[in-house]
């Protein structure tokens, strides 16, 4: 566990997820969550059993399967966006999904509902308060549907979840690459210049790092249009798939096959999204 501001701490999860925790004396704001999903009874061995239940809140920073996978068995009210519903509710596992979901994570997965439906959803922005810090949602579609960022500015700290990841390919399947490209230039902006970036699988992420992903998701972005234009058929997508891996120089030999998989599936989920419903 890491603390990168007063009320403010950082921890890789056994998923490999980094999340945030914002906890003050009467209340805590978990960003996605910090422990293992079989862990459900934790919160009585780190805070107060009542705390937790009245004045705990998780935040759900999109849909991807490793992250709803980590939140099962917690105490804490959740929070997601509207969007997050249909998915959540919609979703037993399909059989090509759940092929594919666990090469994602560093542990093996079990099939079941992705979460229960929550508590609390918002449409473009919404706002807790945990004492007197104020926590900012805000809805950011880039890398998922449903994505959130989560805004601190007291603490000059935002989560981005999946907008940025370094020296790996980006999840694909429920993404909006115009909209990702909006969000990474925001985050170039004035307005994050004195911010830590917190990635979900980066941890904190610098401009150079940021400005890296704006071109990678515009160079796919160049691929996917070009593909759309000549209708071209599925396989000539995943024909990409190298071309798209030659981007990142750094790639980690040793999740190579992951990485494949990722971005199979994530070609897979955006052809469906973009190309097939479209006719």
């Amino acid at each position: 566990m890491k603390q990168i501001a007063p009320d403010v701490t950082i921890e890789q999860n056994s998923l490999g997820l980094y999340t945030g925790i914002v906890k003050t004396e009467t209340g805590m704001v978990l960003i996605d969550s910090p422990l293992k999903p079989v862990d459900g009874g934790f919160w009585k061995t780190t805070i107060e059993q009542k705390i937790c239940s009245e004045h705990c809140y998780m935040i759900v920073l999109d849909t991807n399967y490793d992250r709803l996978l980590s939140i099962k068995g917690c105490d804490c009210v959740l929070v997601s966006h509207a969007d997050a519903i249909s998915p959540i509710r919609m979703r037993t596992p399909r059989v090509s999904e759940d092929s594919q979901a666990p090469s994602e994570n560093s542990e093996t997965v079990v099939s079941g509902n992705r979460m229960l439906p929550p508590e609390i959803i918002f449409d473009n922005e919404l706002s807790l308060h945990v004492d007197s810090l104020q926590v900012n949602l805000e809805y950011h579609p880039g890398s998922n549907h449903a994505g959130i960022w989560v805004v601190i500015p007291e603490r000059e700290i935002v989560f981005v979840g999946d907008t940025v990841v370094v020296d790996q390919p980006p999840f694909l399947a429920y993404a909006n690459l115009k909209a990702w490209e909006e969000d990474l230039n925001l985050l170039m902006s004035d307005r994050f210049s004195d911010y830590q970036i917190v990635s979900s699988r980066s941890g904190i992420v610098n401009r150079d790092q940021i400005k890296k992903m704006s071109k990678h998701i515009a160079m796919i972005r160049n691929i996917f249009g070009n593909l759309m234009e000549i209708k071209a058929p599925i396989e000539q997508w995943y024909d990409k798939i190298p071309q798209i891996i030659a981007i990142f120089n750094h790639v980690d030999l040793f999740n190579s096959e992951l990485f494949y998989n990722r971005l199979h599936w994530g070609i897979t989920m955006y052809y469906d999204v973009n190309c097939r419903e479209k006719g």
